[in-house]
């Protein structure tokens, strides 16, 4: 469905759906819990006999009339395919693994350095002469649909969302700068102009007013953890209410690479 996607609100939305379907498969039935509406203390079905139980957990008291009770749950029914999820992650490494060691190693050999990588992703620094060249040599590994028709390279736009196959994420145009600081924390420049900025716990929109790309080189040369405020709705007992947040946006330190 998505590769006769026609915008990209239902290209998100069914990547979601996949994702939806993905999710259930890995559920942890063990934190599923039972909550109780009550609204009298004593009796059978009361406040008192909840608190009583050996699997009772915790209480909020709404108001003096409704109190909701959280139970653990005593039998757990083990029915999601946690196997499906497990392997799904799996293929999904074994794809990113053949790209990197069986097509960019074996090409580019020491000529390319591995910057950045995540889940689904590599951004790669490559010193070549015509990486393009290659990539139309090479096109059956590429989804190249987002590139325009009359781009520069003569690139075909084909293999719309065929899966396991890699996209360039700057559709032809040349990455000149990249900062990565830490998981979920790298920003980009394509042409000397700023592209992408990721700061995974802050919201977008402070990220887009508030942080450039010279923020991250700032953090990284001079080890300068930099905070930004943000503002946040919170629900509590189903009492709305905005607070303001001061959180690290920026922080040089990485802490999951491993001491060796």
């Amino acid at each position: 469905m998505r590769a006769v996607a026609k915008n990209d609100f239902e290209k998100n939305f069914f990547k979601l759906m996949n994702n939806a379907v993905f999710g259930k498969t890995m559920e942890n039935i063990r934190k599923r819990v039972t909550v109780k509406l009550m609204s009298k203390y004593d009796g059978r079905y009361g406040v008192e006999a909840q608190i009583s139980k050996p699997n009772f957990h915790s209480s909020s008291i709404f108001n003096e009339n409704l109190v909701a009770i959280q139970l653990n749950k005593t039998d757990i029914l083990m029915n999601k395919p946690i196997y499906v999820g497990l392997v799904v992650l799996d293929l999904s490494k074994t794809l990113m693994y053949d790209f990197h060691y069986n097509y960019i190693r074996q090409m580019y050999k020491d000529d390319c350095n591995l910057l950045y990588t995540d889940t689904d992703s590599f951004i790669y620094a490559v010193k070549w002469d015509d990486f393009n060249e290659d990539m139309k040599k090479n096109i059956h590994k590429f989804d190249t649909s987002d590139y325009s028709a009359d781009n520069v390279f003569n690139i075909p736009c084909v293999n719309k969302k065929v899966v396991g196959l890699m996209k360039v994420d700057c559709n032809g145009q040349i990455l000149t700068e990249f900062v990565g600081l830490r998981s979920k924390m790298y920003s980009t420049r394509v042409n000397n102009q700023d592209n992408m900025k990721k700061i995974k716990g802050i919201k977008a929109s402070v990220v887009k007013k508030t942080i450039e790309f010279n923020d991250y080189l700032d953090c990284l040369r001079n080890s300068r953890i930099q905070s930004r405020e943000q503002y946040a709705i919170r629900s509590k007992l189903h009492k709305v209410e905005t607070i303001r947040q001061r959180k690290i946006a920026l922080s040089p330190y990485d802490d999951k690479i491993s001491s060796r």
